[in-house]
């Protein structure tokens, strides 16, 4: 009889995870969910069954992942970041894996921190660059998804223990299987430090391996790549020299694919949103084929108004505004937009 009850009891936890599980598919993040998270947790350690365990392990992980990513689908390009989803699989689905699934090996209970370290790096390999992947360079691709995982730790809880694992684990894994990854991830930290990271870099890299897919120029594109990171570290390295210590052809760059230009949007008694403006009109002038608007934490609502105007009074197309991690006097939280010239 006891037997027959437990079995409807699972019945009814397979239900109720279905509703779950149709609930994250449309994004609905209620208590609901994470009450029946921490309950199928609780209920599979009070109980030897396998299925209640792995459903306790699935949930787990796919909380904590999907909190500590979801900052960040404010500051990568539209659709590019999705919420984390894991399904168990035999050895016979194994072949069967759909483009974008990836297999993670999950380790014992006991070993849950590497479970999210895992998680969070197996998550990254499959949501940045979603239609031109092929096209980046794995080196180049490597060194962000290392990157960005690692402040994704940063920012998570007991970030020191997690960081060191990650550290000797996975970064020092991916430095060992190519040395020169570490061209790419040592400027990645500088320009995540002031914002231009995810909020110029990616763009970049993106937009050219579209216009670059079946042009001989490919072969080309890790020196291009390489290129535009030096002149962004160069750039955002004499932001803290103030004032002048940047000359007007260092704020824009040609990569043989296109130009860009950046303008930094600061509230200042002599210089207002007019003037702000005149270089957004300058640089559709100069036929500037892309425009970065960057904005500090405090200038946020400045900066808005200014990317409301060069959108409606310009001749350039606003692609899209975005978070920043960090602005570009590296303090906490800043707003950026992208214009390009049609």
């Amino acid at each position: 009889m006891m037997i027959e009850v437990w079995n409807i009891c699972i019945i009814i936890f397979a239900v109720i995870g279905v509703l779950v599980t149709i609930l994250k598919f449309f994004s609905l993040s209620t208590r609901a969910i994470v009450w029946w998270q921490n309950f199928i947790e609780k209920v599979a350690k009070n109980r030897r069954n396998k299925f209640l365990k792995k459903k306790a392990t699935q949930f787990k992980i796919e909380a904590i992942v999907n909190a500590t990513v979801f900052d960040l689908q404010k500051e990568l390009p539209k659709n590019w970041v999705k919420k984390m989803h894991i399904k168990w699989v035999d050895q016979g689905s194994i072949k069967k894996l759909d483009r974008g699934q990836k297999i993670i090996r999950i380790e014992p209970e006991d070993r849950q921190d590497y479970n999210l370290i895992n998680g969070i790096f197996s998550y990254y390999q499959n949501c940045l660059f979603p239609n031109t992947f092929e096209v980046v360079p794995d080196r180049v691709f490597n060194a962000l998804v290392v990157k960005l995982s690692q402040r994704t730790i940063q920012n998570s809880a007991r970030k020191d223990f997690l960081l060191k694992i990650f550290n000797s684990t996975i970064l020092e894994r991916e430095i060992q299987n190519d040395i020169d990854v570490l061209k790419f991830f040592e400027p990645f930290v500088d320009l995540d430090e002031r914002g231009f990271l995810t909020g110029a870099l990616v763009r970049e890299i993106d937009a050219i391996a579209e216009k670059i897919r079946v042009k001989q120029i490919r072969g080309q594109f890790e020196s291009i790549i390489l290129n535009t990171v030096e002149h962004m570290r160069l750039f955002t390295g004499k932001l803290k020299g103030g004032k002048g210590a940047i000359a007007e052809d260092e704020w824009e760059f040609s990569n043989d694919i296109h130009t860009y230009r950046f303008l930094l949007a600061k509230r200042q008694s002599h210089m207002k949103i007019d003037a702000h403006f005149k270089r957004a009109v300058n640089a559709f002038d100069d036929n500037v084929d892309r425009l970065y608007i960057f904005g500090s934490n405090r200038d946020i609502p400045f900066t808005t108004k200014l990317i409301a105007r060069i959108s409606n009074k310009t001749g350039y197309k606003h692609i899209e505004t975005f978070d920043l991690d960090r602005d570009f006097h590296s303090n906490k939280k800043g707003i950026g937009a992208i214009f390009i010239k049609q």
